[in-house]
Parts: structure tokens; C-alpha cells; sequence
């Protein structure tokens, strides 16, 4: 059977063109509707209260679509250091700004044809919604643990970037050596531990799933990066359910979200595509310039005063260095070696 490429390629271009004009066309409709309810129910005023939100996901935007950390990596901890709003209602408002935002930085990630990883997009994202469900319902952090564990987890993140970055002279993979049902399997418990995590501060899934990538398997932060914000955003749109439609206790943070939509839906997807565009080591020493200032002002700003909080902490350390070492090896025993 002949394949006519000639009569193929209106159809390429027809899709380019499609594909170039989603994320305006996206971006009109969020306006309009967002436009429209502001005008009908009258809401300007929440500017005037809640700028500090609006002027926080400035940045927090441009983050969440620039790296793996989400844009909840910096609404959580400023929202609960600086403003004082309880991690509930942050995690909440995390959830339902990255839906919009890191969804639509997404969109640009499609649009721009940036290189990601579907499979492990697919499996991760299966196993987000059992874990959002689990941490939402079923087994949830009692304060300060919340702020706690978000800070050990953006820690050992940035740990692993530094490891990927400047430490491991390997060269990088552009896929995953193989795929079966080991991979599969991890994965999706990759997605469930992940999204647990994310229903208690808003994020973590796309920085959970960034470290296996790239101490595991050796992945270029170019791909596993975009890779984890499509996650961060699908995963955000389950939690934003959850809390928006099934438990209906979105609160307060339903007026942090007016006021930060018209930001997110450009800074998250200029930051997608400011990405695929530099040089990496400029945004990765700038992260690890706010995880640095995160760790340092939990540190200073929560007590450590029980002796429960000083187990948890060093219970989890030790956990997090065995399961760093066993990445580590097993990139550099099967996946270097090609036999994964």
C-alpha cells in the first residue's frame, strides 16, 4: 500500500496552524468568563483586599510553568509564613490556581510541540487521583506538620537537582529505556504517593515524579520538566473537584482564586515557553535560591519543640537518603547499562 505524503502535508499544516491558535483561543474564553462574572456579581473590590495574592502569583505563576515545583511552591509557603492564611485554605487555593494555570501552561507545552514523556503522564495521573482521594478523605496531616513535610520535600528536590545537575556526569536519556509493567506499577504508585501529598499542600506529585525521573532513570531536565507540569495541572484539576464540587469547601480561597486567574493564565504558560527556550541553570539556581529561603524560614518560624516532630523529621531524612541511593544505583547498574 502506497502512502501519498503530498496529499499529507495540507493535513500537517492544517494541525500547526490548529495547534498554534489553542492557547489564544483558550486564553479568550477564561477572560470572558472571568470578565463576565466579575462585571455580574461586581467583585473588583477583591483586588483591593487581596493584592498581596495577585502580586504572589506573579511570581508564582512564571515558576509554575518554568519548573517542576509548581506554582503552589511558592503560594504555600508565603500564604502560611508571610500572610498567615491556614494551610488548608492555601492548599486549597494551590490546587484550584494551578488548574487553570499550570493547565494552561500545558496547553502552550502542546502548542509549542515541547518534548514530554505521555506514558508516564497517563500512569502518574491515574495514580494522582487515587492519592488525591486518599489525602483528602482518608488520611490527612495535622498542623505544622502540613508546612513541615512540604519543606522536606522541596528540600529533597532541590538536593536532587543539584545531584542531577552538577554532581552525576552521566549522559543524559531522552526516554525511558524500556516500558512494561514495572514501570507501570512504579509509576502509578509514584502518582498515588504523589497526590497524597499534593491534597495536603497543593503540590508534590510533579516534584515526587521529577526526582524519579532524573536520579532513576537519567531523564534531560528539558523533557522531565514539562513532563511533571501537564501532571501538576491534571492532578490540580482533580483536587479543584474534590474540594469544589464533591466537599464544597473551597471558602475563602474561592476570592483568592478571582484575583489571581488573569495572572496565571499568562504567567504560567510564558514561563512553559520561556523554559524551552534557556538555558537551564540560570532557573535551576534560582529555585534553589527559594527552596533555600523556604527551609531557612521553617527553620526559624516553626518550633521544633516535641520530640515527635524531631523523629518524623529525622525518620524522614533517613528514608529520603536510602531511597536517593537506591535511584542513584540503579541508574548507574541497569538504566547506564541499558538493561532496564
Amino acid at each position: 500500500m502506497k502512502v501519498d505524503i503530498a496529499a499529507q502535508q495540507p493535513q500537517k499544516v492544517a494541525a500547526a496552524k490548529s495547534r498554534k491558535w489553542l492557547y489564544p483561543a483558550l486564553l479568550a474564553v477564561v477572560y470572558v468568563f472571568w470578565f463576565s462574572y466579575m462585571i455580574l456579581a461586581n467583585r473588583w473590590e477583591l483586588f483591593q483586599e487581596y493584592w498581596p495574592v495577585s502580586l504572589t502569583m506573579t511570581l508564582g505563576s512564571f515558576v509554575a510553568g518554568a519548573t517542576a515545583e509548581g506554582g503552589a511552591a511558592v503560594a504555600f509557603p508565603v500564604f502560611t509564613k508571610v500572610l498567615h492564611i491556614p494551610s488548608g485554605d492555601a492548599r486549597t487555593f494551590g490546587l484550584m490556581i494551578q488548574s487553570v494555570g499550570m493547565t494552561m501552561a500545558g496547553v502552550m507545552i502542546y502548542a509549542q510541540r515541547v518534548r514530554t514523556l505521555p506514558k508516564v503522564i497517563t500512569w502518574v495521573s491515574i495514580g494522582g487521583i487515587f492519592g488525591q482521594i486518599i489525602g483528602t478523605y482518608l488520611f490527612t496531616i495535622p498542623n505544622p506538620y502540613p508546612k513541615i513535610l512540604f519543606t522536606f520535600v522541596a528540600t529533597a528536590f532541590g538536593v536532587a537537582m543539584i545531584i542531577s545537575r552538577w554532581f552525576i556526569q552521566w549522559e543524559p536519556r531522552s526516554d525511558l529505556p524500556a516500558w512494561d509493567n514495572r514501570y507501570r506499577a512504579l509509576f502509578l504508585l509514584v502518582g498515588t504517593l504523589g497526590g497524597s501529598f499534593a491534597a495536603q499542600t497543593g503540590s508534590g506529585i510533579d516534584m515526587l515524579t521529577f526526582i524519579v525521573l532524573t536520579l532513576a532513570f537519567g531523564i534531560n531536565e528539558k523533557i522531565s520538566t514539562p513532563t511533571t507540569v501537564v501532571i501538576m495541572g491534571l492532578n490540580s484539576v482533580v483536587g479543584f473537584f474534590l474540594h469544589g464540587v464533591v466537599s464544597q469547601d473551597v471558602g475563602i480561597a474561592w476570592n483568592y482564586w478571582l484575583v489571581a486567574v488573569p495572572i496565571v493564565v499568562l504567567g504560567a504558560p510564558f514561563g512553559a515557553y520561556f523554559a524551552s527556550k534557556v538555558n537551564r541553570d540560570g532557573i535551576i539556581k534560582f529555585l534553589l535560591f527559594l527552596i533555600g529561603l523556604e527551609l531557612a524560614t521553617t527553620l526559624w518560624l516553626i518550633p521544633f519543640s516535641s520530640v515527635t516532630q524531631f523523629v518524623v523529621t529525622a525518620t524522614a531524612v533517613a528514608i529520603c537518603a536510602v531511597l536517593f541511593w537506591l535511584m542513584l544505583y540503579y541508574r548507574k547498574n541497569y538504566v547506564a547499562m541499558g538493561d532496564a
